[in-house]
């Protein structure tokens, strides 16, 4: 079998969902079940290839920048579904789906050497840790989308013009809705994950973690100050530009702080 051909069948089905989705969003009345268990086959299978990958270096496939993309792809199709199940938008797939391709399609492009196995990052707790917090980074990131969904409709109602796009979408308060479920689905599991990180790092290494942690933390306020707002009246506007503002924050601890400022949480 070749490498990672998995991956890459996962791929192909997170392409066949998204094309899916673009004949759903012009022709509402097909079916939604196809694009679901396009979705799910490709989890299935890039599970698996996950699977590979952690065998390969005795952890969780987050140590290599080609695994915490495939990774977080992963995730992001989790997250995908999670959305799904709650609201039954599948109007959003055509913009949020691309998201899952792109990430794991570089997860699986990415020349990547076997890291020598480090008891440290080995465990259940350790596995659960980097787990969630990625699963917290793919939730935050979908809320972001959707907050940019949410400024492009709220623009085209403020000037009236409207178009196929605005038509097939869903409504304001409900794109204000799902970005409430993603917000929630990321602080809690990035609170879960900051909390197993802290407790493993001092049984671990008897000291708290570096720069990552306080990264981390930040995101957690940032996030939490926005869901705060939201429940006592803040209009979705505000809170949509505040979730992408929360995003670049993100972005930054996701790469700068990984690549550079991080002595744990690096990929060498």
């Amino acid at each position: 079998m070749s490498p990672h051909l998995l991956g890459w069948i996962a791929v192909g089905l997170y392409v066949a969902a998204e094309a899916y989705a673009i004949l759903s969003l012009v022709r509402p009345r097909v079916p939604a079940l196809p694009g679901h268990l396009l979705i799910a086959g490709g989890l299935v299978l890039q599970f698996a290839d996950l699977e590979n990958r952690a065998r390969a270096i005795h952890s969780v496939p987050y140590k290599t920048i080609g695994g915490s993309m495939s990774l977080f792809g992963w995730m992001l199709g989790l997250s995908y579904l999670a959305l799904l199940f709650r609201h039954r938008e599948r109007a959003v797939g055509p913009f949020l789906i691309p998201f899952v391709i792109a990430f794991s399609t570089l997860g699986l492009l990415q020349a990547e050497t076997v890291p020598a196995p480090r008891p440290d990052t080995q465990g259940v707790m350790f596995a659960f840790h980097v787990t969630f917090a990625i699963l917290g980074y793919a939730a935050f990131t979908f809320s972001f989308v959707l907050s940019v969904l949410y400024l492009i409709q709220h623009r085209q109602l403020r000037k009236v013009r409207t178009g196929l796009l605005f038509s097939r979408l869903p409504a304001l308060d409900v794109i204000g809705g799902m970005i409430r479920t993603s917000v929630s689905i990321g602080l809690t599991v990035l609170g879960a994950s900051v909390v197993l990180g802290v407790i493993w790092a001092l049984r671990v290494w008897g000291r708290l973690p570096d720069a990552k942690l306080g990264a981390a933390v930040l995101t957690l306020v940032v996030y939490g100050f926005l869901l705060w707002k939201d429940r006592r009246g803040w209009v979705g506007e505000r809170v949509a530009i505040l979730s992408i503002l929360g995003f670049a924050l993100i972005l930054f601890s996701y790469t700068f702080v990984n690549l550079y400022f991080s002595t744990e949480h690096a990929f060498r």
